[in-house]
């Protein structure tokens, strides 16, 4: 199985880039502008449209031509499947980079612009350096609101995913009480993750009833930095997990529809303000790279089974109970283990982006007071 990873590099600003981006976002906008002037969605037939026009005006090298216009192509796509209106694209689009178009080694990086190819140092954080064995495949270039410059930078390379083949199959279930819990007794609490999430509803809604303009710049800011907690406290459960995991596979559920129906204000708070499926795909990347397959199954009654009986059981404040067996136990591991059951389903291999949530030094204070407490193993078995 391939795995990709992608690394997430700061560049030096660089005119030439610039000037690159500049006319390869325009150069997107006029073949969306001729696509739609032609009801012409289909990518070939704009190719036809529009190539050789785009590289006269433009003076953009071939490659970048065919990059714009599958841009173009799909937005056009887009709208015409919602019968939205004329696509607008934003003053800077990504700048997609292909073998053709760039060159990677550990000390530079050769891009093409266009009038030559220039040489662009960079240095590579020590967490990336694992991925420099890897076959590099594509890079991405953007600009943030800052005006800064970062290559995001694809590497790939095919992993033994039977590595591990003893057979063993580890359950994850995901919730509010308990983020995640494994049929291999791993707890992780959400205790502190609640009363975190709770400091940054009460700033938000200080901040919404204020209404003045720094209130909404700060506002912005608490929003950020509560993404990056919820990507931080991610990647730390996944990580445990993958490396505590001595078995060849780890079963998570297939959490599409998680947010349907409505539950009560409360119990939407909780479950909508969480991100598992970025924990999933966290999972399932470092397991994949660990040579540990992953699935999905239908969660369908695993939290209503009996693990050790299989009958209907009863679930009261945090602990399920058999009603044909009397078997009792934490219901969130009764749950886990009963994913861990459904090992039959097909494996799914995902890939996804490895780059470490950024954390500014004005978070770390608070995170670390998190940390202490957030992978605490839960004595209720």
């Amino acid at each position: 199985m391939k795995s990709v990873a992608t690394i997430k590099i700061k560049i030096p600003r660089n005119d030439q880039l610039l000037e690159t981006m500049k006319q390869y976002s325009e150069a997107i906008q006029y073949i969306a502008d001729e696509g739609f002037k032609a009801n012409i969605h289909n990518r070939y037939k704009l190719h036809h449209l529009c190539y050789y026009d785009t590289r006269k005006l433009f003076n953009l090298p071939s490659q970048f031509v065919v990059n714009a216009n599958r841009v173009a192509s799909q937005a056009l796509k887009s709208i015409k499947a919602n019968k939205g209106r004329k696509p607008q694209f934003k003053e800077m689009m990504p700048l997609a980079f292909d073998k053709r178009t760039f060159t990677f080694s550990k000390e530079k990086v050769r891009l093409s612009t266009l009038k030559e190819r220039i040489d662009i140092p960079i240095e590579i954080p020590e967490y990336y350096l694992k991925y420099l064995s890897w076959s590099y495949q594509t890079a991405l270039l953007t600009i943030d609101k800052n005006g800064r410059f970062f290559l995001n930078i694809t590497f790939s390379r095919d992993i033994n995913i039977n590595k591990i083949s003893n057979g063993l199959q580890v359950g994850v279930d995901v919730g509010i009480n308990h983020i995640a819990v494994t049929s291999n007794r791993q707890f992780f609490s959400g205790n502190k993750i609640k009363r975190y999430r709770l400091k940054f509803k009460r700033l938000r809604a200080k901040l919404q009833a204020k209404g003045t303009r720094s209130a909404q710049k700060l506002l912005k800011k608490i929003s950020g930095r509560e993404r990056r907690f919820k990507a931080w406290v991610n990647h730390s459960i996944s990580k445990q997990i993958v490396a505590n995991c001595n078995a060849g596979t780890i079963v998570l559920e297939n959490i599409k529809g998680i947010r349907q129906g409505s539950r009560g204000k409360k119990f939407n708070f909780w479950l909508n303000g969480w991100s598992f499926y970025q924990l999933h795909s966290f999972i399932t990347y470092k397991a994949i790279q660990n040579g540990i397959n992953v699935i999905r199954v239908n969660p369908y009654h695993t939290s209503k089974l009996c693990s050790k009986c299989g009958q209907i059981g009863s679930r009261s404040k945090g602990f399920f109970k058999c009603l044909h067996c009397n078997y009792s136990l934490n219901a969130d591991l009764n749950g886990a283990i009963n994913i861990a059951s459904k090992h039959h389903s097909k494996a799914d291999g995902v890939s996804a982006l490895v780059t470490e949530p950024h954390i500014q030094s004005d978070d770390v204070k608070g995170l670390l007071t998190t940390a202490t407490e957030l992978m605490d193993k839960s004595p209720h078995l």
